[in-house]
């Protein structure tokens, strides 16, 4: 049998927000001892993948590992990959973004290495066919798609072992086709075990082009049981050091120069198999011994959580803005630089360690996307007020108050807070998720009627419904919306309207809250008011106090709990030292309980979100007649 060439390699990601103890374990058990054994192995060649994120850790905590690794590379045992360096999901960022994101990692690794990369790495194997001209306008020769792609672009099972040319207006791009250790083996294997497996199932092919995720080295050293994962990769290497005479390996670049004729293919929208797959709404998931439908637009992930389209929009929305500063370049820069770090793509859905569903993953995007809008504010030329833009995409315009040291986004439907950003802790408070797709996004300020006495199920239809904005003369900062509905109560259908005036201000905002008996016989109900806010990380990063009159009750935050004739509630982040102080001018119930979402793959410890809040007021509403009340939100520090 003729010697098959192999590239082997590994792609190692980690998103911003990632803590730094995840960081130094993925280092100790995965990249420190791949790198270093094999280097002992220096006719063993690889590609590697290292995101802007991780080099910059690197960096800064082991600059040992990046001298080593530059050894290598000038010796030309490993080929580096360029990318997006906060890891986007491409097709999910404008072509400037793109752009950008390719030459900042390109810029860092040339200068580190003093190796410009030819190849590309793509997040998730997203793709659009755009990306064949965006990806050789950055001086790219060649990327990797699964062989799942292939096979959707027409591809036989011996075509699987040949690169490939596709092209976007003229711009020509050669694909490597991939056996992903997460795509084409049952759970990823060792190297000569792994290759062993590709050729009983796909036969011989003159090409394997064999990657892992580099985080993967833990659970194949746990599953091996030796002493150490630096004994794990020794006879890893050593046992392909033995199938010399099967298999010799290489790089893409080495394998390009020897490589004279290729195939043409064109691909169709696709990405990782385990992103199409979370990508779609859970009332389509088909049975688990399908195979989930890769082709189609990665893009619609964003329809999997509305926590996600919301992610978007904000990035989008600031992407304008940094594209209207003008006249000063280092800002621009600084600005440009932090709309990328908020296009991290674990932020925009739930990977294999969580992305979006870990708080701290949402809170750094967001903190980035903050940050980059902040700094394209010109001082003396800025004025508060609020402005109405289609923020979601969906037709319609939603109330957007931008102040001097908070944004508060207010959508139609519901009448909701959806957004609530202190410039001073650049943090997005309203950023709490239920992780399963058909439950509606945790807000504030989202209502609920039910019956009197208790904090029962909503009876009626306000807390999703379309507001309609009242069109009066009014002051700039301040928004009044109105919807008449009904609402189950004692057994019957009653008629009810509510109106919701929302006030800005410096520091905070007061919602004035009108609701209105259509009936002609009085009705009694409880109104909830229900806030869902992320002040920490954790529970123990996390404050709560009721106010009664002037004395403050200390609420666990770990646990659920009911307290009745409350005035206030104050929240404290603790670890931004910021608090959030809710008041209203009649006295409420409160029912708190903590916000928590399972953790995924090989965790199964439940993840923090925030807290989850409703104030209730219990109202006897005359025939013909209204009620009011008013609640107050103030960020203090």
């Amino acid at each position: 049998m003729q010697r098959s060439n192999v590239i082997i390699g590994a792609y190692n990601l980690m998103p911003e927000g990632t803590e730094e103890p995840a960081f130094e374990e993925t280092y100790q058990v995965c990249w420190r001892p791949f790198l270093s054994v094999l280097y002992r192995f220096a006719d063993i060649a690889a590609v590697l993948h290292y995101s802007g994120t991780v080099l910059r850790w690197l960096e800064s905590r082991h600059p040992e590992f990046l001298m080593l690794l530059k050894e290598m590379v000038l010796r030309k045992q490993i080929e580096l990959l360029g990318g997006g360096y906060f890891a986007p999901i491409f097709p999910l960022i404008p072509g400037p973004d793109r752009l950008g994101q390719v030459e900042l990692l390109t810029t860092h690794i040339r200068r580190t290495f003093s190796k410009r990369p030819r190849g590309c790495w793509l997040t998730d194997y997203a793709w659009e066919p755009s990306l064949a001209s965006s990806l050789q306008a950055c001086g790219f020769d060649y990327t990797f798609l699964t062989e799942k792609h292939f096979r959707i672009a027409g591809a036989a099972p011996k075509e699987l072992g040949s690169p490939v040319m596709t092209e976007d207006q003229g711009r020509s791009l050669v694909v490597f086709p991939v056996f992903d250790a997460l795509e084409s083996l049952p759970s990823p294997l060792p190297i000569t075990e792994a290759l062993s497996s590709l050729v009983s199932r796909v036969g011989e092919q003159r090409l394997y082009t064999l990657l892992f995720p580099g985080e993967s080295a833990k659970a194949l050293w746990a599953a091996s049981k030796l002493e150490s994962p630096d004994v794990f990769f020794e006879r890893s290497f050593a046992a392909l050091q033995r199938e010399g005479l099967q298999f010799e390996t290489t790089t893409p670049s080495r394998y390009l120069k020897g490589a004279r004729d290729f195939g043409r293919a064109y691909f169709p929208g696709c990405a990782s198999s385990l992103l199409m797959e979370r990508s779609m709404p859970e009332s389509h998931h088909k049975p688990k011994e399908s195979a989930p439908d890769l082709a189609g637009s990665p893009r619609r992930l964003l329809l999997r959580h509305e926590e996600s389209l919301a992610l978007y929009a904000k990035m989008h929305y600031v992407r304008i803005l940094v594209g209207q500063l003008r006249g000063d370049k280092s800002r621009k820069k600084t600005a440009q630089e932090e709309l990328w770090r908020g296009q991290c793509g674990g932020a925009y859905w739930r990977g294999p360690d969580g992305g979006i569903a870990r708080l701290p993953v949402r809170a750094a995007a967001y903190s980035a996307l903050i940050e980059s809008e902040k700094i394209t504010r010109q001082r003396g030329s800025f004025s508060p007020g609020i402005i109405s833009a289609d923020m979601d995409f969906d037709g319609a315009k939603e109330i957007m108050y931008q102040g001097a040291d908070l944004n508060a986004y207010v959508q139609l439907r519901g009448a909701c807070l959806s957004e609530l950003d202190s410039f001073k802790t650049r943090t997005n408070y309203v950023n709490v998720m239920d992780c399963r797709s058909d439950l509606p996004r945790r807000l504030c300020f989202r209502d609920r009627i039910s019956e009197k006495g208790g904090f029962g199920a909503d009876k009626g239809g306000f807390s999703d419904a379309r507001y309609a904005l009242v069109e009066a003369e009014r002051p700039a900062s301040v928004a009044s919306l109105f919807r008449e509905g009904t609402a189950e109560l004692g057994g019957k259908n009653r008629s009810l309207s509510l109106k919701k005036t929302y006030s800005f201000r410096k520091g905070g905002l007061t919602v004035d809250y009108e609701i209105s008996n259509k009936e002609s016989v009085p009705i009694a109900l409880r109104l909830g008011v229900e806030f869902n806010l992320a002040a920490g990380f954790s529970a123990d990063a996390v404050a709560l106090a009721g106010i009664r009159a002037r004395e403050e009750i200390a609420l666990e935050t770990g646990r659920k709990c009911v307290e009745s004739d409350l005035n206030g509630l104050k929240l404290h982040n603790l670890a931004k030292d910021e608090k959030i102080e809710i008041r209203s001018d009649l006295p409420f119930s409160l029912s708190h309980s903590p916000v928590l979402s399972e953790g995924s793959g090989a965790s199964s410890a439940s993840w923090y979100q925030g807290c989850g809040l409703v104030l209730g007021w219990d109202l006897d509403i005359p025939a013909d007649s209204g009620r009011r009340l008013s609640i107050t939100l103030e960020l203090r520090t």
